[in-house]
């Protein structure tokens, strides 16, 4: 009896595995077919429209790398470039700051703690059309909250949209004002993960906050940092409802980021070929940039 039933189970065990086998490839198969659809398909059909001269959506002269070498020298590209640098650097910088900041400052789960944390996240939650478009009355001349600021501190009128550095520094507040909430809320969950006994038994030792924080803290959040920094650095980097609300990449192009020359090759100069060519450059800098992160964070994890 007891070599039969042990028989039995024996013959069980695979049919339930291919039962949840089946199970689980009939959930990822639906998400897999989606994803094919709505990313796999048009980065393909991108690549393939990139090695062609494309007028209004009509492929018309067959051209291989020239669209790519024409993006990789067009003055107002490696201008995009340049503004794409310095937005992504200064806003990631100030933007990762400020989260870890708040992260840390909101870590205790008090009440007040806990609704500071849901205050702070509220930008995050409005769309970034909503944002830009409210930054962007604010830093109006005419009639903006920026420029009444200016007025009561007794200081000169001054078109902060208008003036190149002032304009790139505005279009950095408006990812930090938005962003910084996602950098607390990942690095507030590597700050969760991190045992109290290790703080309890540094402060019995007499290490200090800041001692605890540089030996303990820091130290094992290098992961989450690591996920945040390039998180954000992708979403930085491919950034277009940013600078097309609030900026609209001006003055002088001094705010046009990657995404926006995109879109303007695209759909104002209708140079869909170099527009398509520019994405795909785009992706392969994503693409390196992933795995980077994949590299280093194997690196983080290795015994």
């Amino acid at each position: 009896m007891a070599i039969a039933a042990a028989q039995d189970r024996g013959i069980r065990r695979p049919r339930r595995r291919r039962v949840e086998a089946t199970t689980a490839y009939g959930f990822v198969l639906p998400l897999v077919a989606i994803e094919l659809a709505l990313v796999a398909a048009p980065l393909l059909l991108a690549g393939y429209y990139s090695l062609y001269r494309v007028d209004y959506f009509e492929l018309t002269r067959f051209r291989g790398l020239g669209n790519y070498a024409t993006v990789l020298a067009s003055p107002m590209v490696l201008q995009a470039l340049g503004a794409t640098v310095i937005f992504t650097v200064f806003a990631l910088a100030l933007t990762l700051g400020l989260g870890f900041a708040l992260a840390l400052r909101f870590e205790a789960d008090t009440r007040r703690s806990v609704v500071m944390r849901a205050i702070v996240l509220v930008p995050y939650v409005i769309s970034m059309l909503v944002g830009s478009l409210l930054l962007r009355w604010i830093y109006s001349r005419d009639g903006g909250l920026s420029t009444m600021a200016l007025g009561l501190a007794g200081l000169p009128d001054f078109a902060i949209l208008a003036d190149p550095k002032a304009a790139m520094a505005a279009l950095v507040s408006n990812a930090v004002w938005r962003d910084s909430a996602f950098a607390m809320i990942l690095l507030l969950a590597g700050l969760k993960a991190i045992p109290l006994e290790l703080h309890a038994a540094a402060r019995v030792d007499g290490a200090g906050a800041w001692l605890r924080f540089r030996r303990i803290t820091l130290p094992l959040l290098r992961v989450p940092i690591l996920i945040t920094l390039v998180r954000l650095m992708i979403h930085f980097v491919n950034v277009l409802t940013f600078a097309l609300i609030l900026t609209g990449g001006g003055p002088n192009n001094a705010t046009q980021t990657m995404g926006l020359a995109m879109y303007r090759l695209g759909f104002i100069d209708f140079k869909l070929g170099e527009a398509n060519a520019l994405a795909v450059l785009v992706f392969v800098f994503n693409v390196a940039l992933i795995a980077c992160n994949l590299a280093l964070f194997r690196h983080r994890r290795a015994p």
